[in-house]
């Protein structure tokens, strides 16, 4: 074979074997040119670290039997309508990091089925050695608490519950009715926090 023709042969081959190449170089994609997947809107929105919303009773289903509002002979109800509840700091799915010592405010937010009036009862919820971290934390020598306070041995939502609507319905039924008034409804007030007897008075 002519010596001119080998060398043209074998450049021709050349190039065509280039060209094979950089065209299947342009069409491969590595794993980092790859789109990223959208990020859920929550994790973009937020920290990483950030805590998330806690969970409010209109979210969640009442976790105890209650009766149904009913109208006694007298035209009152045996027990207000719950529209929410919830803790200031506590998530109502989750409970607290401890168990068995925590202290939260807990909010309950009535509506009377009759006059159609709204209000929030408040309450001091925790257990024993939560109330003795908080003393600890605060350096109180004594504790007063008024108002409604609930103490539980450790976390149950059902039980906070449960002593809660049993209370408000003894209240609510035990009121007296006043000659056709209005009842007198209570109001949102908040339970004494802390009261502090520094020692060697």
């Amino acid at each position: 074979m002519d010596p001119v023709k080998i060398v043209i042969f074998l450049v021709v081959f050349a190039i065509l074997l280039l060209i094979g190449r950089m065209l299947a170089s342009s069409s491969e994609v590595h794993a980092a040119q790859l789109p990223r997947p959208a990020a859920d809107a929550r994790e973009s929105s937020a920290p990483e670290d950030s805590p998330q919303e806690a969970l409010t009773g209109a979210e969640i289903n009442f976790p105890i039997q209650v009766a149904p509002v009913t109208r006694l002979g007298d035209g009152r109800y045996n027990r207000p309508n719950v529209l929410n509840y919830y803790f200031a700091k506590i998530d109502l799915a989750r409970g607290p990091d401890d168990p068995s010592s925590f202290c939260d405010e807990f909010y309950i937010k009535f509506q009377d089925p009759a006059s159609e009036h709204i209000w929030t009862d408040d309450y001091t919820v925790a257990t024993p050695t939560g109330l003795q971290r908080v003393m600890s934390s605060e350096k109180f020598d004594s504790l007063y608490l008024a108002g409604n306070v609930v103490l539980v041995s450790r976390w149950d939502l059902r039980l906070i519950l449960q002593t809660v609507m049993e209370e408000t319905m003894k209240l609510y039924t035990s009121a007296e009715p006043d000659s056709g008034k209005k009842i007198a409804f209570p109001e949102a007030s908040k339970v004494t926090k802390w009261g502090r007897t520094d020692s060697g008075g």
